[in-house]
């Protein structure tokens, strides 16, 4: 006889990486509708865990990868320094598929990412600038109508948001976020392009344009 399972969300007390007890809500589950057990998967508790510290913190979900991107420290350079759009938009999809060749990949919530002539391209992005902008917590120049590049930054509130953020988090994803930055910020838009290329062969035939946003 099959089983049948029903989807559904449950709280779980689990351990973080520090070693502290936390108490999870809204945790994804599949539950046996004849025996009433549960199951949950190890990715959705992980998952659980980022959304819940991204709540406290007054953030969306996707903002979590966004800020560890932007507070990382790139090698010589200061963290939070203005970075470019399309650097942050090849960071962040790169950010996904390191965590993903680690088995994280569906642990840190993302943006969509659509193909575009300019390669892979979350699709919330711009629009994530001028609400956090609007926030007070990032400082963005260029974009739409000025003929330059779209760089953010951190305000000191986004700072100190960010230094909270990273202190909540796992070490897999802060390592992540600092060795993706250290390879992608010090590059140019044709050199991002060409790694992307020869490391993602298959996005050639969408990605076809320098991305200079």
């Amino acid at each position: 006889m099959t089983e049948s399972w029903e989807s559904a969300t449950v709280e779980i007390s689990t351990v973080d990486w520090k070693g502290v007890t936390v108490t999870l809500h809204d945790v994804p589950a599949k539950r046996n509708i004849a025996t009433g057990k549960v199951r949950v998967s190890p990715t959705d508790v992980a998952k659980a865990e980022i959304v819940q510290v991204a709540r406290e913190l007054k953030l969306e979900e996707r903002d979590v990868p966004l800020f560890l991107l932007l507070y990382a420290k790139p090698g010589p350079f200061q963290r939070g320094y203005l970075c470019e759009k399309y650097k942050m938009n090849k960071m962040l999809f790169y950010l996904w598929k390191e965590l993903e060749r680690e088995g994280l990949g569906d642990a840190l919530p993302h943006d969509e990412f659509v193909a575009d002539k300019r390669g892979p391209v979350p699709k919330n992005l711009y629009e994530d600038f001028e609400r956090l902008a609007a926030r007070g917590l990032f400082q963005v120049k260029g974009g739409r109508g000025t003929g330059k590049p779209v760089t953010c930054a951190f305000t000191p509130e986004g700072e100190r948001l960010a230094t909270r953020l990273w202190g909540r988090l796992a070490d897999p994803y802060l390592v992540a976020a600092s060795r993706v930055k250290d390879w992608l910020f010090p590059l140019n838009c044709e050199t991002i392009m060409k790694r992307v290329h020869r490391e993602y062969p298959h996005l050639r035939k969408t990605y076809t344009q320098p991305d200079a946003e």
